[in-house]
């Protein structure tokens, strides 16, 4: 075990590196813990190294969860404390979920004993998915109830999407089932679009479907916009409709501005095309905000066209502030307005990485 340890101390590949944990995390027993415990002393105890730490209290887990959960006291408190102790429960549940769910609704985890069921959850399901879906059921209503419905999701999908696709419909809590339909989208609209577009078609203007909506048209539009927007382009007018051309339209734009501003301009103008339209100026902005100013313009909601124009103008004036200032006196816009555009905010890294 200590061979293994040092060797997973000195490597600097990450693939060579878990996979040396791993094999370590496999023998730990009784007898070794302590000895790995010294190992982990000189691994801080935060987000970064998060998988190490998961390993170990997964494996710890498995012979001895109350040793585990109180190291990860005395190496943390509060919510970092909370995050390590739901990957102990996580594999508590999986080997007993049993004792798992009597340790977490203790009169003493009442403070996060929402935070330990994301834990209960992932590991319960693993091993009895119809038990951890019961439990969820009878939580009540909560935000934290719908997010573990989309954990449940996950699993059903392991073994086959109609399952999960069957169970999602029949949810009754909005917020479960949201999650739900949420979670299947994002994990397949990509590589499954066909099969997600029919499966959600039958739930077009649900408000329970928006998000799985938007994520299908945000991942198939990366590899294959045309054929996304005619979907959403045959789909009945509503939100809908409206989510699903505007996802689509923000990568299109990316990919291949000219094809995604024809197809602007032989739609009728109306509301239902305007957040497309402010996706698409604010997209284009970023190679040609001049033109893309054109189609700020063009947005018939006065609350949304003034904060494109607003966007756009003040790229327009990173890139060309003479042009701007030429522009501005003849553009109709407020006082206030000109003022913003030719104060620009700098922009950081992030939102430099994200334009490219």
């Amino acid at each position: 075990m200590s061979e293994i340890l040092l060797e997973f101390q000195k490597e600097t590949n990450p693939d060579y590196k878990f996979s040396k944990l791993g094999e370590a995390m496999q023998l730990l027993n009784e007898d070794n813990v302590a000895e790995t415990l010294e190992i982990f002393e000189s691994i801080p105890f935060v987000f970064e190294s998060a998988q190490e730490y998961r390993m170990l209290l997964y494996a710890w887990s498995q012979f001895d969860s109350y040793s585990a959960i109180d190291y990860c006291k005395s190496r943390s408190s509060g919510i970092g404390s909370g995050f390590a102790i739901s990957g102990v429960v996580e594999g508590w549940a999986a080997r007993d979920p049993t004792s798992a769910k009597a340790w977490v609704e203790s009169p003493g985890n009442t403070g996060l004993a929402k935070l330990y069921n994301f834990g209960l959850i992932k590991g319960w399901a693993s091993q009895d998915l119809k038990g951890a879906a019961k439990y969820v059921m009878n939580l009540g209503e909560g935000d934290e109830v719908g997010k573990l419905g989309g954990i449940l999701a996950n699993e059903y999908n392991k073994r086959s999407f109609g399952e999960a696709s069957f169970w999602a419909e029949q949810l009754g809590d909005k917020k479960m089932k949201e999650a739900a339909f949420t979670s299947l989208s994002r994990k397949l609209a990509r590589d499954q679009p066909e099969s997600v577009s029919s499966w959600l078609e039958a739930h077009v203007n649900q408000k329970y479907a928006g998000k799985a909506f938007e994520n299908l048209g945000k991942r198939w539009s990366e590899t294959d916009p045309e054929t996304a927007i005619r979907f959403f382009s045959d789909l009945p007018a509503g939100k809908t409709q409206e989510i699903g051309i505007k996802s689509v339209i923000g990568n299109w734009a990316k990919q291949d501005p000219l094809s995604a501003g024809e197809w602007l301009n032989d739609r009728p103008a109306g509301p239902e095309l305007d957040s497309a339209l402010s996706v698409y100026a604010s997209t284009v902005s970023n190679e040609d905000a001049g033109a893309a100013m054109e189609w700020a313009i063009s947005i018939s909601q006065e609350k949304l066209q003034q904060q494109t124009i607003r966007k756009v103008g003040q790229e327009w004036y990173r890139q060309d502030k003479d042009a701007v200032e030429v522009w501005l006196p003849e553009s109709g816009l407020s006082e206030e307005m000109m003022k913003s555009i030719r104060k620009p905010p700098k922009k950081n890294w992030w939102q430099q990485l994200s334009e490219k």
